[in-house]
């Protein structure tokens, strides 16, 4: 099973009645393992925060849940987590973190572990498949054990690599209901939330005891010359390279064990700490008074790999007499190419239009601010579109604070680009804030039916759950009239004669102006593929118009015309017959394939 695979198994097996999230690699697929377990409600919440509301709602009528997200999530979730890990719980309450570590599929990456220190909450990291299943079942139990919500951290390299699991039988629980009327959960000023925090300093100690007695903390003896603190996938990464150390291997990493620490290191010669991204086990460790290596040796940023440790250690390898490995080859033949859409992405025809409103109004500066989406490629060239992409519903909110620094007089012109799924996540407080402070705006809501760059799952806006079941979708122009937005227009990207009518008559707009744009996915929830279009080389001049598109399907071919120019051709079997390019070809030497 994948890693997250296993998560969901664990989940079905520990007896949780409600999961909830919001899809976002690398933890998307456990909520959809999740899904097929008839015994769990499951839900895409419509952000991470809801869904950690949803979560504490189920715990506290004493059943089990789940909550899932990616790192950048738990930034967003941290609201109500932070009062519930101090309150405590009452049915087992997890949070999976999985950290995309290396940015593959993100626009930054992030530690999550620091969190469970700032919000003194427990974090347990599996390092396979089989302990993935495992600690989650764990985690449950050790949630209610010691009434306090638990973190369970994954990376990419966990969730998204397999191994064998061995399954065990589900086994239900239900606690007691929520006593509304109990103190618990209702902190009210004074005393009561100071008695609170210091409650999570107390449980934390009892925690470490537990920490130090635990199996999944284990020491595995070897040369005890060289001794390794690890955790994680990064464990795995050393433990390939150095087989002969001698192993600490943590499986909670927050509290820690420092009896246990403490007694390994003091039977080791050399002692080295192996994590990625920040020093969180190192600064620990060394604040127990225990000299270690660790962060001088290893990259602050970015995933460790076996490679990685190979040339770390090299030196190590040699002293001890042990071979060193040899690095994988690359893979042969791997064509580079630039980031883009896909062809028939409607991203790629409202960039189009933005592009030729630059080129028309030469005496204005068009900036658009960006958000989070399949659109956020439209910050690296050739697009060259997006001024910025930094956090769900931001672009909106960015644009409209640039917006209020601006003088009038500065010939900017300010939009904001963002996506249906990311504008039912936090989109919809930015646009009434813009709306209520008065700005001069243009949003542009590019609306394509799906939760497109995580794979395709449902939201609000689509009429379905995750399940399948059917909703009465969210209709995007009514809930922009209701916050107050009165000029508004609904095109297809793809009639491009009047997408870019519509958006001249946005931007001319004083005050906040909405344009919906309207077109499927070509890939979510099924591929798209109409009759693909040729071009006739008879008709095609070189002029390039075609090329400006940035289509994936639109080449260079190797005939020319009879002024020397390259001529375009379209691969037909990626070509999706949007029909796009025959619009803006000035020679119509684009057509469909009859």
């Amino acid at each position: 099973m994948l890693g997250n695979e296993a998560i969901a198994r664990g989940a079905y097996e520990a007896g949780v009645r409600l999961a909830s999230g919001y899809p976002g690699t690398p933890s998307t697929e456990i909520l959809e393992e999740v899904a097929k377990y008839g015994d769990i409600y499951t839900e895409w919440s419509v952000n991470e925060k809801v869904a950690v509301d949803v979560a504490i709602g189920a715990s506290l009528g004493g059943v089990r849940s789940l909550v899932t997200m990616k790192h950048a999530g738990v930034n967003v979730a941290s609201d109500p987590f932070v009062p519930i890990s101090l309150m405590g719980v009452n049915g087992g309450l997890v949070l999976v973190s999985s950290d995309d570590i290396g940015a593959v599929s993100s626009p930054t990456e992030q530690d999550t572990r620091i969190y469970a220190k700032l919000f003194h909450v427990p974090m347990l990291e599996p390092s396979d498949s089989q302990e993935a299943k495992d600690f989650t079942v764990l985690a449950y139990t050790l949630s209610e054990r010691f009434d306090v919500p638990f973190f369970l951290r994954t990376t990419n390299a966990v969730s998204h690599s397999k191994g064998v699991v061995r399954f065990s039988q589900r086994k239900e629980k239900v606690l007691p209901p929520f006593d509304r009327l109990g103190p618990k959960f209702r902190p009210q000023g004074g005393i009561h939330p100071i008695v609170l925090h210091q409650n999570g300093f107390e449980r934390l100690k009892r925690i470490e005891r537990y920490a130090e007695k635990t199996r999944i903390n284990r020491i595995e003896w070897g040369d005890r010359k060289i001794g390794i603190v690890s955790s994680g996938i990064a464990y795995q990464y050393a433990k390939e390279v150095l087989p002969f150390a001698s192993f600490l291997k943590l499986g909670m990493t927050y509290p820690l064990p420092s009896d246990l620490i403490k007694l390994f290191a003091s039977k080791i010669k050399e002692l080295y700490i192996i994590e990625e991204m920040e020093p969180f086990l190192e600064e620990q460790i060394r604040a127990m008074g225990i000299k270690a290596k660790g962060s001088e040796l290893r990259p602050h940023a970015g995933s460790l790999s076996r490679e990685k440790l190979m040339e770390i250690f090299s030196g190590t390898l040699k002293r001890f007499g042990q071979k060193i490995g040899k690095p994988k080859p690359p893979f042969p033949q791997v064509i580079k190419r630039f980031p883009t859409m896909c062809s028939g992405c409607l991203h790629l025809a409202m960039y189009y239009a933005v592009r030729m409103l630059r080129q028309k109004m030469k005496d204005k500066d068009i900036v658009v601010m960006g958000d989070i989406g399949c659109y956020s490629l439209g910050i690296a060239a050739p697009h060259n579109i997006l001024g910025c992409a930094f956090a769900m519903g931001s672009g909106i909110s960015s644009a409209h604070g640039l917006n209020k620094v601006l003088k009038e007089n500065s010939g900017k012109i300010l939009l904001s680009y963002i996506g249906d799924s990311t504008f039912l996540h936090a989109g919809i407080p930015s646009l009434l804030n813009a709306i209520y402070n008065k700005s001069n705006i243009t949003v542009i809501i590019a609306d394509n039916g799906t939760t497109a760059m995580t794979g395709g799952q449902e939201h609000a806006g689509t009429g379905k759950t995750i399940q399948g079941e059917v909703r009465i979708p969210t209709n995007l122009k009514e809930l922009c009239r209701s916050l107050g937005v009165t000029d508004l227009q609904e095109v297809d990207p793809y009639d491009y004669k009047s997408a870019y009518e519509a958006l001249n008559h946005a931007v001319a707009f004083n005050g906040v102006s909405v344009l919906i744009a309207n077109r499927p996915c070509v890939l979510f929830p099924k591929k798209l593929k109409e009759t693909p279009f040729r071009v006739l080389q008879e008709e095609c001049t070189g002029c390039g118009r075609c090329m400006t598109i940035y289509c994936p399907s639109i080449i260079v071919s190797d005939k020319k015309t009879e002024k020397g120019k390259y001529q375009a051709a379209i691969d037909s079997y990626s070509c999706v017959g949007c029909s796009f390019c025959s619009q803006i070809c000035p020679s119509h030497a684009i057509v469909q394939i009859s």
